[in-house]
């Protein structure tokens, strides 16, 4: 994927551009600022994912989302923060974020945000699994889990932990064609068609 770098702090740049450097991936944008970062955009330069600040000076990172998501919806957007302060991952998460890390994490933990949210799987950190967990207000939904099987579940729990198809099929020691043929039937079952939505719909309606 083509990527986006926006953080007001150089340091952070870089060691993000050092983070994927042997990856397949390519840095095509770094900016400083929200103005570099659409100059860009708007100039043609191709960017997929960006890597997003909150905290910057002048227009912040929750008003980037709201814009991408507004101007340009297929950029994916992974935040990348210090500040994980519950209403802030709330208010993300409703604008349609993919994914959230914490600056405090390892910088390997980049890499696999980057891979799952390119295979369609919203990432967040695993120091914040408990707190994404709390945010969402919905009670279970116990007509759409009625519906599902254990192993359903284990799999849409799975894809929320951010494991991979082969991750998945590994652990339940099962072929990637059955965790696919499970996803399938959980999909129609709920009414959706991506793993993207299926997640969503997991963390919204406290099915894991």
């Amino acid at each position: 994927m083509n990527i986006a770098i926006l953080d007001d702090h150089e340091l952070i740049r870089l060691g993000l551009r050092s983070t994927l450097q042997n990856t397949k991936h390519k840095v095509t944008i770094d900016a400083a600022t929200a103005e570099q970062l659409f100059e860009k955009l708007v100039e043609g330069v191709p960017c997929d994912l960006i890597l997003l600040d909150v905290l910057m000076p002048g227009t912040s990172g929750i008003e980037v989302a709201q814009r991408l998501r507004a101007e340009y919806p297929d950029i994916k957007i992974i935040i990348v923060s210090v500040d994980t302060k519950e209403y802030i991952i709330n208010q993300l998460m409703h604008i349609g974020i993919d994914g959230f890390i914490s600056k405090n994490g390892p910088l390997e933990e980049v890499r696999a945000a980057v891979a799952s949210v390119e295979e369609g799987v919203p990432y967040y950190g695993h120091d914040l699994a408990v707190l994404v967990r709390d945010i969402v207000d919905a009670k279970i939904d116990k007509k759409s889990s009625s519906l599902l099987t254990k192993r359903e579940l284990e799999i849409i729990e799975a894809c929320c932990s951010g494991m991979m198809g082969k991750e998945i099929a590994d652990k339940f020691n099962i072929s990637l064609r059955a965790v696919n043929s499970h996803k399938t039937n959980i999909f129609n079952k709920l009414g959706l068609s991506s793993s993207v939505e299926m997640v969503r719909f997991a963390l919204e309606h406290g099915i894991i």
